[in-house]
């Protein structure tokens, strides 16, 4: 197929990925063990939450507490027993409707175990989200909040050596700006960075560490990682990058925390040297899977580097606590004189795939049509890119985009992706073997990476 063709989802070129039904797929261990799993993790912290509404005037909030907890439980239960997707409530956010009119139109009548993965995970996070949104008392209540702040908490050793190394490494580029070959080094290990970042998906891996995050953060500056890259379009990416001056640089956020940490000192480091004049964040809008970015995340972020007591932050140097605020300072400037911008359009929180974006998400499309670049972050943004299917794996990246790669107004996109799940394109063939014999999993383990890149408008530039 061509990356100009148009499908309708529920009609894609090869199979989705379903829940296979001998049990011997990611797919299915996601749906019978994982995500459960994640919900009965929700369900677990929000009956504490409520739990500990015992004050005067707190009665209210605790009654509708113990509603939308079984609301929660009769979410679980018909996703074990493999139920219809039912009809979201319209919850005042603005994409139900277009929520439930796909679900009419592509999907009526489907049951869990027989829909596509792309389908059953966001509709679960999106129907959660309803549950809350409706609600009197606890609709601004991120149901995942306490695991991204108390993991990112837990890591500030890490978060400052790793602030430290920016810092210092941004400072080096700055002072040798016409020494191209220390800039395309910086790029790497900034971009690697950003990639490697996502391996700190709360979802996947719970229970980060410091010591984790350091060892990544070693193998990362060493080029350690380097062979566990399945595809690394970096130099392209560079070829278009390092055209740049004051150009416009898009990221549509995956995980909060460290992850997080790792893209805004990319837009650091491209702002600082000149690469961007402006970058634009695309953060969710809901709280949304276990450990996305949403606005508040964002600001909490940017708040803890400015004022690292907020979270009691102990075990830091006073050189470390006073790069921390610096950075913190400086990144709070750039979020107030609009260098840096938030953008949280509906479309990353709706129902269809990105191939759709200029025809079902016309304003986000709109946005990324003004950058130069758009880097895409993480799993699900990839699975939704390159539509959720059984793709051949040696498919060109550009192919599997659709639409918006051949747009002739489309702007390069980077996909930065640590691979948790099974579909992949862009991969050699003889690679894809490699692999293949070093670990059946290597597609959902986590531990490998894709750097790729649709050129789009800059096709003739590169």
């Amino acid at each position: 197929m061509s990356s100009s063709d148009i499908f309708a989802p529920n009609n894609p070129p090869f199979k989705s990925l379903v829940a296979a039904k001998d049990g011997s797929n990611f797919t299915y261990t996601s749906l019978h063990e994982r995500v459960p799993h994640i919900l009965t993790d929700v369900i677990n912290d929000f009956y504490a939450a409520v739990q500990n509404c015992t004050s005067e005037g707190t009665e209210a909030a605790a009654a509708e507490g113990k509603q939308l907890t079984s609301e929660l439980s009769k979410l679980k239960h018909e996703m074990v027993t493999d139920k219809q997707l039912a009809p979201l409530e319209d919850d005042g956010t603005g994409d139900i409707a277009v929520w439930n009119n796909w679900l009419e139109t592509y999907f009526s009548g489907i049951t869990w175990y027989n829909a596509p993965f792309i389908v059953w995970e966001p509709y679960m996070y999106r129907r959660i989200a309803t549950i809350f949104q409706r609600s009197q008392h606890w609709s601004s209540y991120d149901f995942f909040a306490n695991k991204k702040e108390s993991t990112f908490k837990a890591s500030m050793v890490a978060v400052a050596k790793l602030c430290g190394r920016v810092d210092a490494l941004t400072k080096e580029t700055v002072n040798d700006l016409e020494n191209r070959t220390k800039l395309h080094l910086a790029f790497v290990e900034m971009l690697q960075a950003s990639l490697w970042g996502n391996q700190t998906d709360l979802s996947m891996f719970p229970d980060l560490s410091n010591e984790a995050l350091e060892e990544m953060q070693a193998r990362i500056s060493s080029g350690e990682n380097n062979s566990k890259i399945a595809a690394n379009d970096t130099d392209k990416i560079w070829k278009i990058v390092s055209q740049l001056k004051d150009g416009r640089i898009d990221i549509v956020l995956d995980n909060a925390g460290f992850e997080l940490l790792q893209d805004v000192l990319l837009a650091h480091w491209l702002v600082a040297v000149g690469v961007a004049k402006k970058v634009v964040f695309h953060p969710k809008r809901i709280p949304w899977y276990v450990s996305d970015v949403t606005n508040d995340d964002f600001h909490w972020l940017v708040n803890v580097i400015r004022d690292p007591s907020l979270v009691g932050a102990t075990g830091l140097s006073a050189s470390d606590e006073a790069a921390l605020k610096s950075l913190g300072a400086k990144w709070t400037a750039l979020l107030a004189d609009g260098t840096w911008e938030l953008k949280d359009e509906l479309f990353w929180t709706g129902p269809y795939g990105y191939r759709y974006l200029p025809t079902e998400g016309k304003d986000a499309w709109e946005e990324l049509v003004k950058a130069d670049v758009v880097i895409f972050k993480g799993d699900l943004n990839y699975r939704k890119l390159v539509y959720d299917l059984e793709w051949p794996v040696s498919t060109p990246f550009v192919d599997a985009l659709g639409p918006i790669a051949s747009d002739p107004h489309a702007p390069a996109i980077v996909a930065l992706r640590t691979s948790k799940c099974d579909t992949i394109v862009g991969i050699e063939p003889t690679r894809a073997e490699e692999l293949f014999a070093l670990r059946k999993d290597w597609m959902y383990s986590g531990q490998y990476g894709v750097i790729q890149l649709s050129p789009g408008r800059w096709n003739d530039r590169i």
